[in-house]
């Protein structure tokens, strides 16, 4: 009986060491690496309530989605390049369609940046070195390339320095939550290749009023009511770990909200998707 039952002990205990095997996620960025990129903005329909509430939007309706029309349709990609220090800088570009040769406002604004959108550092470790840009733009930063600090097992967890929703000093807020959960989901093979499959979950919701009545300036609907922002990304991602880089990103970012100023804002999706350039 003994004897019977050893080999399924070993079976366990192997089957164990594979399951809880460790891998170390690191940038190894040589040269430059450019990804195909979509940063696509989709506007949701709009609550009739929101509609309702928000006296300027009919007027301004039109224009807004004449820019929305062409903010869809613009091309970008991706370049990972490292620097002097072995770090890895991130520019985001906009792509420029040879056979189209209409400006439009985003794209004259994009060129007298060098067709720039956004910029990034990170270590090889996946730490965000570059600090000293805006929120949104550092947010970006770690959604797209930050990794763990540390070796990670198959349904491991760890979280992103990311704070999406923002507010300023007039909101109160009496409901608030916030999620932050990126897992290694799984451990495959692709081409011979280790690949490590990484889902990405997070939600930031709150809820409260603005202290000095600025609400009821943009409404038509003159009673005090909460106002409530929720947003959430949701993405998967597999990344070569003998390689050291990305070989897929496919992300979701969602905005829920009742907070409109002539227009802007409102519920919105946005799409990420990164894939090397052949």
């Amino acid at each position: 009986m003994k004897k019977l039952f050893l080999p399924f002990l070993l079976m366990a205990f192997s089957l164990q060491a594979q399951q809880r095997e460790t891998v170390d996620l690191k940038w190894k960025i040589n040269d430059t690496l450019t990804y195909n990129t979509v940063m696509r903005n989709v506007v949701l329909e709009r609550s009739k309530e929101q509609t309702e509430n928000d006296s300027i939007s009919e007027k301004m309706n039109n224009m807004f989605k004449v820019v929305q029309e062409q903010l869809y349709h613009l091309k970008y990609e991706t370049k990972l390049f490292p620097d002097k220090n072995r770090n890895v800088d991130i520019a985001m570009m906009l792509k420029k369609d040879k056979a189209d040769t209409t400006e439009t406002m985003f794209s004259g604004l994009a060129k007298m940046n060098g067709n720039v959108v956004l910029r990034g550092k990170v270590s090889p470790d996946g730490e965000v070195l570059s600090f000293y840009y805006k929120e949104d733009q550092k947010n970006l930063i770690s959604i797209l390339f930050e990794l763990p600090s540390k070796p990670v097992a198959t349904g491991d967890e760890w979280d992103l320095k990311v704070s999406m929703v923002s507010m300023d000093q007039n909101f109160i807020a009496d409901t608030l939550y916030k999620k932050n959960v990126v897992r290694l989901k799984d451990l495959k093979k692709i081409n011979g290749n280790k690949i490590a499959v990484i889902e990405y979950d997070m939600e930031e919701y709150v809820s409260g009023d603005f202290g000095n009545g600025m609400m009821t300036m943009f409404s038509k609907d003159k009673t005090l009511k909460k106002t409530f922002m929720k947003m959430s990304h949701k993405a998967t991602a597999e990344f070569d770990i003998e390689k050291g880089y990305w070989i897929l990103y496919d992300g979701i970012m969602d905005i829920e909200t009742n907070f409109s100023i002539m227009g802007l804002g409102g519920n919105k999706r946005t799409e990420f998707k990164l894939s090397l350039e052949e």
